[in-house]
């Protein structure tokens, strides 16, 4: 559930041959973003129209609402290294752990001896009701709320296991925030959410062109219907800035990282996801502003799409949209 979409992908699978059984997506309207009835309306429309029978899911959520923290702790038996972290936890989350749901992964051992790294999640026990009444007002039942940064690692980890030992940059554009993330070893070493969306580029055309901002949405896919056009200039000047912005606060994010991390290996390739990443050639001006390799991330790449039951074209125009949905319906597969 999106700022701007709400998308879902069914998968059916056996063992590791995981094929593509349903996926779909429908924009929210200003309605639907006042509150859970609106936007449980809304789904429970998307799974009547697709048919969709499933009545238990797996959400995720982003933004501040979500901390994510690396910290080390004394390694011990299972239960007593649970003690440890609950109690420990407070030092690293800046929220009240009373109005928190908190979970944690032991990744393995840590820099010293007798110690293990542990990756921390905390979400507000708000923010969870919110997105379990959703749920509950489309019919629906919550059984996992997942971080939309691991989502999108799973949808990489399955599809492209062959840059396992190679760091990779990851970069969602979202509707009004994007998630940028340094990926090695089947896991985000690094994350963060930038305020940044598709949303802003759409507003560019709309204002400099004086049209609606749905007109303007299929000009910044598709392209101007005419380069010819007096407001062109302008707007592709406009764009231009937008995404070098973009790029700059990305720089920063490596350069920081990589300082403090002076021994990692810097990334060749940057995966490409989103709705924001549908922008008609932005994929160009990463690269020229990056000086990086920029590829868009098939999050389908290694599942079986029928080409008997899915209009190819239409499925490639779109499929960028979908990485962090299938990212949570690959959960128990990866």
């Amino acid at each position: 559930m999106g700022s701007t979409w709400a998308k879902t992908v069914r998968v059916a699978y056996k063992g590791r041959q995981v094929s593509l059984n349903n996926f779909a997506r429908v924009p929210w309207s200003r309605k639907d973003l006042d509150g859970a009835v609106h936007q449980g309306a809304k789904i429970k429309s998307l799974w009547q129209h697709q048919g969709l029978r499933d009545k238990v899911i797996i959400s995720s959520m982003a933004g501040h609402s979500v901390i994510v923290k690396r910290a080390y702790f004394d390694s011990g038996p299972p239960k007593e290294l649970e003690k440890t972290i609950y109690k420990e936890a407070g030092q690293y989350i800046p929220f009240d752990l009373s109005d928190v749901y908190l979970d944690y992964q032991v990744l393995g051992p840590g820099h010293e001896d007798g110690s293990v790294e542990v990756i921390l999640v905390a979400s507000k026990i708000k923010v969870v009701q919110d997105l379990m009444e959703v749920a509950e007002k489309s019919g629906l039942s919550l059984s996992i709320v997942d971080v939309d940064a691991f989502a999108l690692s799973n949808c990489f980890e399955f599809n492209y296991p062959e840059f396992h030992d190679e760091p990779v940059y990851l970069l969602d554009i979202g509707g009004r925030q994007s998630i940028f993330s340094i990926f090695l070893k089947n896991q985000p070493i690094f994350f963060r959410e930038m305020s940044f969306g598709g949303k802003h580029i759409t507003n560019i055309i709309a204002e400099l062109s004086n049209i609606g901002k749905a007109e303007a949405e299929v000009q910044k896919i598709q392209g101007p219907l005419t380069k010819d056009s007096d407001e062109y200039p302008d707007i592709s000047r406009g764009i231009v800035t937008a995404v070098k912005d973009w790029t700059d606060e990305i720089k920063r994010l490596i350069s920081f990282y990589h300082t403090s991390e002076p021994h990692m290996k810097q990334a060749s390739k940057l995966f490409l996801s989103g709705g924001g990443s549908l922008l008609n050639g932005i994929s160009t001006l990463l690269e020229q502003h990056l000086k990086i390799e920029v590829n868009y991330l098939d999050p389908w790449k290694n599942i079986q799409v029928s080409m008997n039951d899915y209009d190819m074209k239409y499925l490639d125009s779109v499929k960028p949209q979908f990485a962090v949905a299938t990212g949570l319906a690959l959960r128990g597969i990866t």
